[in-house]
């Protein structure tokens, strides 16, 4: 009875339309609440965030080569179409090197008018109940699953430890040098061009996709974080 109390209450949350172009997009800390709200309406306990209302990275980046030794990692370039699994891995030693909150986040990608990664609310629900399949993605023919996962610190800035290598391995000669870099700031001035749009948020909801796909898509340790068994986003 009480679960199907929660079924039919989860089905009464209007997540609202996805954004169809750039403009739609939005101011990334209300889209964020949003996403809170989205990721308790699928059954995860989430706290609205208590916003610091100044910005707290250090403009040199020195934050990030100690969160990346307490997390063992050695080679940043691994993190190439591994979002998801680095940002969980990572969020816990980021947010103990910070001093703040820190939210793995997952949702769209857009470069101008285009999205990189574009899932819907649908999909996302029914990944965090179902996990994700092989055969789903060899249905849409796609290397990687459609999703993209960062990092979202309790002052509103993102930390992108991800996008920057995949470009490196995929995206030509050009992008050779950005190889295990990482970039932050605020949207939309993280990535030139690019815009955010969080969709669901916390460990638990990335665990829950992770431990129920048939793709492994999370760490355990570092070995399996460099491992790179599929492409992730």
């Amino acid at each position: 009875m009480l679960l199907q109390l929660i079924e039919r209450l989860r089905g009464r949350f209007d997540a609202g339309a996805l954004p169809t172009r750039h403009d739609d997009i939005g101011d990334y800390l209300s889209n964020f609440q949003h996403a809170v709200k989205f990721t308790r309406s699928c059954g995860f306990q989430v706290a609205l965030p208590d916003w610091l209302d100044q910005d707290i990275l250090d403009v040199h980046g020195e934050f990030i080569g100690p969160a990346f030794h307490a997390a063992g990692v050695v080679d940043p370039g691994k993190a190439a179409g591994q979002c998801l699994k680095w940002c969980h891995y990572l969020a816990p030693y980021f947010e103990q090197k910070i001093g703040a909150k820190v939210w793995v986040t997952i949702g769209q990608l857009w470069k101008d008018d285009r999205p990189v990664f574009s899932p819907t609310w649908n999909e996302l629900r029914r990944w965090s109940r179902t996990g994700i399949t092989l055969n789903e993605l060899l249905i849409e023919g796609r290397m990687g699953i459609n999703l993209h996962a960062w990092l979202t610190v309790q002052s509103g800035e993102i930390i992108e430890p991800t996008f920057a290598s995949s470009l490196a391995a995929f995206g030509g000669d050009v992008y050779a040098k950005m190889s295990g870099a990482v970039v932050w700031g605020r949207d939309p001035n993280v990535l030139h061009h690019h815009r955010y749009f969080p969709m669901a948020v916390g460990q638990a909801f990335a665990e829950a996709i992770g431990q129920k796909s048939e793709i492994p898509l999370l760490a355990i340790d570092t070995a399996s974080l460099h491992s790179l068994p599929v492409l992730l986003a």
